[in-house]
């Protein structure tokens, strides 16, 4: 229990300590933020001010403005506002958003939370469904590939994973793109017109994606899982077990696989959240895909600081949840992991 402890306290400090230096780059653009925000809300009363001649207008926006900055401390250094901007980042406290688009379910809304939480579920859906396809497919090719090193089966997976890694895989969406969406009108393309909140046009619109990232991801994904299992075929445990007859269905399950666990649960893991959280942005450009990776471009092109810098709290909050878990998990999955 006194590990779990130190790795936890050890996450806190690494995401405060992150945290603090993403605010500190950015807490000049997210003072401003705010001031132009209250800057806009007071022309609002403003307009509906009646007698005022245009000086004591002036003087009656610029004194409530310094009023607000002053009392929310937006003209401290920016090392005094990092502090403040961490503690928004690190409670969840909401930002709000420059960035204006009619796509939003919340229509109007300049939340950040509630612009990430709408896009988040899409790319959970495509990418998470993605990485499942690709084991179930990819396990049985590298365990068979590694049974049988330089037989037809690994000779493919390397083939196969050579192909993944060296070609363009944008292009290759591309192609495919024209062949399934376009001419052969098999699936539902880029420019399909698809309502976000009917799960059967996000089905229909999510199998061209998938198929392409799946297809493009067995190869490369076999080959390391090959590899790993390959050095586990070769460790002495695994001849001891084969020597003293244990079949070879036991050695592969007690052995092989449950050896091989901690390297390709931690490798699965990681794809999945990563490409969950930044939402692999060129692949959703390419499909035109509703979710965090077209969010991380459209607020790129837009420099709507205040979602970028919640997006970088998000992906490193659950990066270090995710090497926290894979903490835990390893001393079931790994006998040889041991804790004191």
């Amino acid at each position: 229990m006194r590990w779990l402890i130190v790795k936890f306290i050890n996450l806190l400090i690494v995401l405060v300590a992150v945290t603090y230096i993403v605010a500190s780059i950015t807490s000049g653009p997210l003072a401003q933020i705010q001031i132009d925000k209250e800057r806009e809300l007071l022309q609002q009363q403003l307009k509906n001010l009646q007698g005022l001649t245009p000086e004591e207008k002036r003087e009656w926006l610029n004194e409530r403005l310094q009023a607000y900055i002053k009392s929310n401390g937006l003209d401290k250094p920016w090392y005094v506002l990092a502090f403040r901007f961490t503690k928004d980042l690190l409670t969840f406290k909401d930002l709000n958003a420059t960035l204006m688009t009619t796509q939003y379910f919340h229509q109007g809304s300049r939340k950040v939370l509630y612009i990430i939480a709408e896009r988040m579920p899409f790319s959970i859906l495509l990418f998470t469904t993605s990485s499942v396809l690709t084991i179930l497919f990819a396990l049985p090719l590298a365990l068979y590939a590694a049974r049988r090193p330089g037989g037809v089966i690994d000779n493919t997976v390397m083939g196969w994973s050579v192909f993944s890694v060296s070609m363009p895989w944008w292009w290759l969406a591309m192609v495919f793109i024209y062949l399934f969406a376009y001419k052969w009108h098999i699936f539902a393309g880029p420019a399909a017109q698809t309502n976000w909140k009917d799960p059967i046009q996000v089905l229909n619109r999510m199998a061209l994606p998938v198929m392409t990232v799946t297809l493009l991801s067995i190869g490369d994904s076999a080959f390391r899982m090959r590899n790993i299992f390959l050095d586990i075929f070769n460790e002495d445990f695994v001849t001891v077990a084969r020597a003293k007859g244990v079949p070879e269905r036991d050695v592969l399950r007690k052995h092989v696989l449950r050896a091989s666990a901690p390297p390709i649960v931690t490798m699965v893991l990681f794809s999945i959240i990563l490409s969950v959280v930044n939402g692999a942005i060129i692949t959703e450009l390419i499909f035109n895909w509703f979710g965090m990776g077209r969010l991380y471009w459209d607020a790129i092109e837009y420099n709507d600081v205040p979602v970028l810098v919640e997006l970088t709290y998000i992906t490193t909050l659950l990066y270090l949840l995710t090497r926290f878990l894979l903490d835990i998990l390893y001393t079931y999955l790994d006998p040889r992991i041991k804790r004191a």
